[in-house]
């Protein structure tokens, strides 16, 4: 199984865990394109597990991993009411059923 990890703030790591956000956006720089999209071009993930915070024992969620695509911000939803920069690309990651919450 692939697994996506990334760490959050508490704020959008709760409304992840809720299931109230549904889409996590990541700009498109050349970090996220090799942890997004691999050298050649797709990378696939089973899930995405996002942590609050560091350290053994964060707080932890494991949710679907919907595919991802690269929109300019002017196409994209706002990020829970924080709207992202219109000309600026952004890696849009989908996110489905929450499949686990941990630490809590």
């Amino acid at each position: 199984m692939r697994i996506l990890h990334l760490t959050l703030k508490k704020k959008w790591f709760d409304m992840i865990a809720s299931g109230e956000k549904v889409f996590e956006y990541r700009e498109y720089k050349p970090h996220w394109m090799s942890r997004l999209l691999g050298p050649n071009g797709s990378r696939s993930y089973d899930e995405v597990r996002f942590t609050n915070g560091y350290g053994q024992h964060r707080p932890y969620v494991r949710v679907e991993f919907e595919g991802a695509v690269i929109m300019p911000g002017k196409y994209c939803e706002p990020d829970n009411g924080e709207p992202l920069e219109p000309e600026q690309k952004y890696f849009v990651i989908g996110l489905g059923k929450v499949l686990e919450v941990g630490n809590a």
